[in-house]
């Protein structure tokens, strides 16, 4: 009864808010609700979960829905708000038969606006922020918006430079404040991660580039939650609690390029750095990461493309800390193969694969279009290890075993591989309404079972994924 009083309360003020202001402001509304089944068989190579504890259901059925309303005073200043229901199970949460548990969340909460008698932009709360990334892969691996969809509290200022030739973004964001406004006792402790970012999109009739660099802090007392994998070194979680990370520094350096001198063929690339300053070596997270890609958008039914990436991969010793570079929040993948968590049109449609200490390549046809309203995608990618068999050996030793700090199948020692093909299909059925068609095939090649036991490597079998849905945006 609780549940069903609070969502009447909610509505009854969403009307409140959106009615009352019609005589001063614009108030604009956009949004998605997607239905999907997904078949996926042996996720993770195994069935199981990513600690081989539980057994996944081969036939899921998910729905989410997402509203994002702007109020706009005038074209200089304006307010987005978003709540969704976030690609949640039917027959469970809020889509529970009779007695749903109510899952709604703020995932966009953001005022806009320029300062007076500038070009200045100024945007300030809850938002969707990402460091410079090529359109072929989708998005950053340091730290990615995911379309709208991911969000750190933050404030941003953009300027132009030379007009439309160059620009400047400035930004702080506060990823992390375990306790908020009040530590647990008397005693302060630091429980935030901040990060500073600098970015400089420059725009040429050749080429496009984006310098960018950004800091952070890292308080001990912050609980990294689904960050911790990506930012700390297997080193850091070897007793004594002195390695604990302690106001440590973070930073990041990188550069995207577009070459567009040679249209119809496109070429992009990206490159960065990161590394922590921790004061035990073992605790020290360093490494690199560059990807290219070729494409040619001179055909009208289809954009064929060739991507390629490499990234520096852990070393045989702990005492040294991790070369694998860290990240934040990342979204990367080569022409959306679903090797990759990356802009599938679906969700729980990826194997999920971390890019850090891989390399590999991927073919793909995109945008093939031979019948009308229906819009296709073939790729197929290779992935190949960089990271030292001794290294994720010890790794797992001292962080609690597979499915926690590495999991078999998403971290790649050398001399495993990973084989992926999958063929998208979405079909216009109205101008806002899609069918999407998922089909995903995924081969792991070369599991040592003396890096993650004789039990899961034994089981590791090819994935199968088909996933069918409605799209509905407005």
């Amino acid at each position: 009864m609780r549940s069903v009083s609070r969502v009447v309360c909610f509505l009854a003020a969403w009307l409140v808010v959106t009615a009352v202001p019609a005589w001063c402001l614009d108030v604009r509304m956009a949004g998605d609700g997607r239905i999907f089944g997904n078949f996926f068989l042996h996720h993770n190579y195994t069935g199981w979960n990513a600690d081989g504890t539980q057994t996944e259901d081969p036939v899921n059925f998910y729905q989410r829905f997402r509203l994002r309303t702007d109020f706009v005073t005038h074209e200089n200043l304006s307010f987005r708000l978003g709540f969704r229901v976030d690609d949640e199970n039917w027959g469970h949460g809020t889509f529970t038969a009779d007695a749903p548990e109510v899952s709604i969340e703020v995932y966009l909460a953001y005022l806009q606006f320029k300062w007076p008698d500038t070009d200045i932009q100024i945007t300030a709360g809850y938002q969707p922020v990402s460091m410079p990334a090529t359109e072929a892969f989708y998005d950053s691996l340091i730290m990615a918006n995911d379309d709208g969809d991911q969000s750190t509290s933050a404030l941003v200022l953009t300027a132009p430079i030379f007009g439309d030739a160059a620009s400047l973004s400035a930004g702080f964001t506060r990823f992390i404040d375990t306790n908020g406004a009040f530590d647990t006792d008397t005693t302060q402790v630091a429980d935030e991660f901040d990060a500073f970012f600098l970015t400089a999109p420059i725009t040429l009739d050749a080429l496009n580039f984006t310098p960018w660099g950004m800091a952070g802090i890292l308080g001990k007392g912050a609980d990294l939650g689904d960050m911790d994998t990506g930012l700390r070194s297997a080193g850091s979680y070897l007793p004594p609690d002195s390695r604990e990370y302690n106001q440590t520094a973070y930073w990041w350096a990188g550069t995207t390029l577009e070459v567009k001198a040679f249209d119809p063929v496109k070429i992009s690339m990206d490159f960065a750095y990161g590394s922590s300053a921790n004061a035990l070596q073992s605790s020290r997270r360093r490494g690199w990461f560059a990807d290219a890609a070729i494409e040619y958008t001179g055909l009208s039914f289809m954009t064929p493309g060739i991507y390629g990436w490499a990234a520096s991969g852990e070393n045989a010793s702990l005492s040294d800390g991790s070369e694998r570079i860290p990240v934040v929040m990342p979204k990367w993948g080569p022409a959306t193969s679903f090797l990759f968590d990356c802009d599938q049109a679906l969700s729980d449609a990826a194997m999920e694969t971390d890019p850090t200490g891989t390399m590999g390549f991927a073919l793909a046809l995109k945008d093939i279009s031979v019948i009308e309203d229906l819009t296709s995608r073939l790729t197929f990618a290779m992935v190949f290890g960089t990271n030292s068999a001794a290294g994720i050996r010890r790794a797992l030793a001292v962080t609690g075993g597979n499915g926690g700090y590495m999991t078999m199948g998403q971290t790649l020692a050398v001399g495993e591989q990973l084989v992926g093909v999958n063929f998208d299909h979405y079909y216009d059925l109205y101008e806002n309404l899609t069918l999407t068609l998922e089909t995903g095939y995924a081969q792991g090649i070369g599991f040592q079972s003396n890096i993650w036991g004789h039990r899961f490597a034994a089981a590791a079998s090819p994935a199968w994924k088909c996933g069918l849905g409605m799209t509905y945006t407005f």
